[in-house]
């Protein structure tokens, strides 16, 4: 890396549990093929990103993820610069992107470098996508909530490629954080008749203001006799889990009815036993999972919110300023209750 690059303020996390603000941050140079933006909000979600914040590393590798880290994958930004191959976006142009690699950062580990008030996409930090991982944003998104999509993305990336539900079907979606409600959402999009199970009321009672059929509080009664009472022996056709709770997913297993499909939607750190003759060959049930997005999901995703599909501003619990950000990450993660996401503001 060279010396004389520039420097820019980001977030980064020195130790498990602490984020904070440093100003030494390099800034790779852009290409032909890349784009520079100046952050005007970075998302902090509460699922990959809190598991590098608690020291839960996403692999056991050597040299693969260390302490200092860049963390974060949901930067929206203007755009300053393009190079001259780049057609789909211009200098003034508010995109969202995500997913920084690479080792130009120097000491600190890209991961991934979402929270930094200068982001440059190019062939160094996005491989062969460059600049076509900022996907522009449409008119009628607010920039707060813009950072979103790309969590209903990695939503979508699940429903429309692997459980793809039918007009009529019944889908039963657990948890109803930012992609679980987006998961759900999109179901009905599809026509579906959707179901939902949090443990937290309040998350509930959002869904039943954007249009779910039926909820389920875990916390309060069994999910599986609550579930079975609300459908036929048939039914759901689909379930969707979204957790990341390894015990939990394998209890969607043993409780599914015969042919149904299930989608491991979330961030499974721990190991998944399954007996496939049993579990899924005798009964006749379809797992498929997914992980991460691409800029036409983002794309397609930004589209519906701006034709008022889909619902998000529950999904951004709070706006701070980026100079708050040590605080910013001690609410997201210590009041899973309450906050979702949050926003940070660096204009």
């Amino acid at each position: 890396m060279s010396e004389e690059r520039k420097t820019c303020t980001g977030v980064v996390y020195t130790k498990p549990l602490h984020a904070e603000l440093r100003d030494d941050i390099p800034v790779p140079e852009m290409d032909e093929v890349g784009a520079v933006t100046r952050t005007v909000f970075s998302t902090i979600s509460r699922g990959t990103e809190m598991d590098l914040y608690t020291g839960q590393f996403h692999s056991s590798g050597p040299g693969t993820q260390w302490y200092p880290m860049l963390p974060g994958y949901i930067p929206v930004g203007e755009v300053q610069d393009v190079g001259k191959r780049i057609k789909h976006i211009e200098p003034g142009d508010y995109v969202v992107g995500s997913n920084l690699f690479g080792d130009w950062a120097g000491d600190y580990c890209v991961a991934w470098a979402g929270h930094l008030e200068t982001v440059v996409y190019c062939g160094e930090t996005h491989s062969n996508l460059g600049a076509e991982r900022a996907v522009k944003i449409p008119d009628g998104v607010p920039l707060q909530h813009a950072g979103v999509s790309l969590l209903g993305a990695i939503a979508y990336h699940g429903v429309e490629y692997k459980v793809q539900p039918g007009e009529g079907e019944t889908v039963f979606v657990i948890g109803q954080g930012a992609i679980g409600s987006m998961a759900a959402q999109l179901c009905m999009v599809r026509g579906a008749r959707v179901i939902v199970c949090d443990l937290c009321q309040n998350r509930l009672d959002v869904a039943e203001r954007w249009g779910a059929d039926a909820t389920i509080n875990a916390s309060e009664t069994n999910m599986w006799e609550a579930l079975r009472e609300l459908c036929d022996e048939d039914e759901p056709q689909a379930i969707i889990e979204v957790t990341g709770e390894p015990e939990l997913l394998q209890s969607v297993l043993h409780n599914a009815p015969r042919y149904c499909r299930i989608h491991a939607q979330g961030m499974y750190l721990k190991p998944i036993e399954i007996y496939i003759p049993e579990t899924l060959f005798a009964r006749h049930l379809t797992l498929s999972a997914t992980c991460g997005d691409r800029p036409e999901m983002v794309a397609a995703v930004l589209d519906l919110m701006a034709q008022g599909k889909l619902q998000v501003e529950h999904l951004v619990s709070d706006i701070m300023g980026y100079d708050q950000a040590t605080e910013a990450y001690r609410r997201v993660h210590s009041e899973p209750d309450e906050v979702v996401t949050i926003a940070l503001d660096w204009r």
